[in-house]
């Protein structure tokens, strides 16, 4: 498949996706101010786009208060950022064991690192909580969109993406997803119709030499003429 990962936050937590506002705020209290200077220090690091700056300053934060989940999280962040699967993946296991399950980035972060493994059949259960946690987040719903699609189940798969895009028309990975469901149903012309909506919205995207050479390779699959059984003539 061509895919890249949704993007994941790397900005500071939002109450949404934590137990109650109330336990929030005492727990935030007991965190110590060393722990939590070297975590916003990190947090900029990852905005930066200096992933292996920012485990430096996550770690000690870690070790600092080893109840904070919301660092691991951002650890794993910075792991998949470097391409670290397996670190990543070990980073959001403990950020959701520290948090007790009621975090839902790490149950995000888990689920993508296991689509990127094509283990779509751990994620799926991962990913259906991490949406009853924050179930207006996006880039979930395009994820558990993708799990569906790896388990084959297209028809949800499908309606999952559409609806994706009813909420961010902008996000193109729905549409290079739709492409790939089309593809498999062997709808040549609905996937040409996809991969043009995704090289529209990311024209000069990390991804769009590969699918502008499937683009071109589908141009003339559709455009090739059809021949009439028994009649030898060729239409269009």
């Amino acid at each position: 498949m061509i895919f890249n990962a949704p993007s994941l936050q790397t900005e500071a937590p939002t109450e949404t996706s934590r137990a109650n506002s109330a336990s929030v705020s005492v727990r935030e209290l007991s965190i110590p101010r060393r722990a939590s200077d070297a975590y916003k220090k990190g947090i900029e690091h990852l905005a930066k786009h200096d992933p292996a700056g920012s485990l430096v300053h996550l770690e000690h934060a870690a070790s600092e208060f080893p109840d904070f989940y919301e660092a691991y999280y951002a650890i794993g962040l910075a792991q998949l950022n470097l391409g670290r699967q397996e670190e990543a993946q070990q980073a959001f296991q403990r950020s959701i064991d520290a948090s007790g399950g009621h975090y839902a980035e790490p149950h995000f972060g888990l689920s993508l690192v296991l689509c990127n493994q094509q283990k779509f059949a751990e994620a799926e259960p991962i990913i259906r909580r991490a949406l009853e946690l924050a179930p207006s987040f996006v880039p979930g719903q395009f994820t558990q969109a993708w799990t569906l699609f790896g388990l084959n189940r297209l028809d949800l798969a499908e309606k999952n993406a559409h609806e994706v895009l009813m909420r961010d028309p902008g996000l193109a990975l729905a549409h290079l997803l739709l492409a790939h469901i089309y593809n498999r149903r062997g709808d040549s012309s609905a996937v040409l119709s996809e991969v043009d909506a995704y090289l529209r919205l990311t024209p000069d995207g990390p991804l769009s030499d590969q699918v502008r050479v499937v683009q071109e390779s589908l141009r003339r699959k559709v455009a090739m003429p059809v021949v009439v059984a028994g009649g030898g003539r060729a239409t269009h």
